[in-house]
C-alpha cells in the first residue's frame, strides 16, 4: 500500500487511542473549555477571524476573501492546488457509482465516457470549476454556484478559453446555494457539495438548501474532513504549517464535521444516508483512493425521499 499509507495507519491508531482515552476519562468538558477559552493559542483549532453577527446563510466573508486569494493558482496543476486536479479519482466515482446504485443511471453505463448524459447536477460551492468540468466531461449538465465573485469569474473564463467543448454543458452563478434554492427547488438529479462543509459555519443552512434543490429520489454527495485529531494534525498542522502545501488559515478544526453529524442534519430534511466511504490522499504520488477508514476524509451519499 506504500510507506505513506503505513504512516497514515499508524497515525490513525495513535490519534484514535488518544481520543478514546479522552472520552473514557470524560475529559470532553475540559477539552471544550480549553477550546472555547484558549483555542486561539493552538494552531488551527478555532477560527478567530471576524464573524458575521447575524448570518442569513452559510457564507462567511472571511472564507470568501481567503479563497479569493487562491484564484492565481487554482488551475495550476503543479502548484498548491494540484491535489484538486487528481481529486476526480474519488469524487467522480462517488457520484457516478452512487447514481448507478440508486438507479438514476444504468449500472451498465458506469464505465462509459458519457455515463452522466441526461443528468442535471448542481455543484454547491464550485470554486474555480475543477469538479464541474470533470462532471460535464461525462455528459452531465452542471450548474455551479459560489458566493465568490473572483472564483466564478475564473470558472467562466476557464471553461470558455480552455475547455470550450464544455461551455454548453456548464453554467456558473455568483450566488449562495440558499439564494439558488429559492428559484430552483426540486430541479436537480444530484447536488455535489465537495470540500465546502469545512469552510462554512452555518452547516444546516447549506445542507437544507442543497436538499431543497434536489428532485425526489435525487442524490446529494458530500466530501469533507471529519472532526478528529488526525484530520487536524494532517490537514492543518502538517499541510499548512509544516509542509506548507496549503495556505495557512484554509482549515480550522472547529469547522470540521463528522459524517454522522451530516447524516443527522440531512435526515431532518428528508434525506437518508446510503453510504459513507473513507478517502485517503497520498501526498507523494498526488493520488486519491477509497479506503475503509473514515477517520480523516470521507465521501457521503444520501438520497432524498
Amino acid at each position: 500500500m506504500g510507506l505513506y499509507y503505513c504512516y497514515y495507519v499508524v497515525l490513525c491508531l495513535v490519534f484514535g487511542l488518544v481520543e478514546k482515552l479522552v472520552n473514557l476519562c470524560k475529559l470532553d468538558v475540559l477539552v471544550d473549555f480549553l477550546e472555547s477559552n484558549f483555542g486561539h493559542f493552538i494552531i488551527g483549532l478555532n477560527d478567530t477571524r471576524p464573524k458575521e453577527t447575524a448570518p442569513t446563510d452559510s457564507v462567511s466573508k472571511s472564507e470568501v476573501e481567503h479563497l479569493a486569494k487562491m484564484v492565481t493558482f487554482w488551475w495550476d496543476k503543479q502548484g498548491p492546488a494540484k491535489m484538486l486536479h487528481t481529486f476526480y479519482q474519488v469524487r467522480v466515482p462517488l457520484v457516478v457509482e452512487g447514481l448507478a446504485e440508486t438507479g438514476r443511471i444504468s449500472k451498465a453505463d458506469v464505465s462509459k465516457t458519457d455515463s452522466l448524459k441526461g443528468i442535471r447536477i448542481l455543484e454547491a460551492g464550485c470554486g474555480g470549476g475543477v469538479l464541474a468540468e470533470d462532471l460535464a466531461r461525462l455528459g452531465a449538465y452542471v450548474v455551479g454556484v459560489d458566493p465568490g465573485q473572483e472564483m466564478i469569474y475564473l470558472a467562466k473564463e476557464h471553461v470558455t478559453t480552455h475547455s470550450s467543448k464544455l461551455k454548453d454543458s456548464v453554467e456558473y452563478h455568483a450566488i449562495t446555494v440558499e439564494e439558488h434554492a429559492r428559484k430552483f427547488a426540486e430541479t436537480y438529479d444530484a447536488v455535489v457539495c465537495s470540500e465546502v462543509m469545512e469552510h462554512v459555519d452555518e452547516k444546516e443552512s447549506i445542507l437544507r438548501a442543497c436538499v431543497k434543490c434536489l428532485k425526489p429520489g435525487g442524490s446529494i454527495f458530500i466530501t469533507t474532513e471529519s472532526k478528529t485529531m488526525l484530520a487536524w494534525f494532517l490537514w492543518i498542522v502538517t499541510a499548512e504549517y509544516i509542509l506548507r502545501y496549503i495556505p495557512k488559515n484554509t482549515h480550522f478544526y472547529e469547522k470540521f464535521i463528522k459524517p454522522e453529524a451530516i447524516s443527522s442534519i440531512l435526515s431532518k430534511y428528508g434525506c437518508q444516508t446510503q453510504r459513507v466511504r473513507g478517502i485517503f490522499y497520498d501526498r507523494p504520488s498526488n493520488s486519491w483512493r477509497f479506503i475503509e477508514n473514515q477517520y480523516c476524509n470521507y465521501g457521503l451519499h444520501a438520497v432524498k425521499r
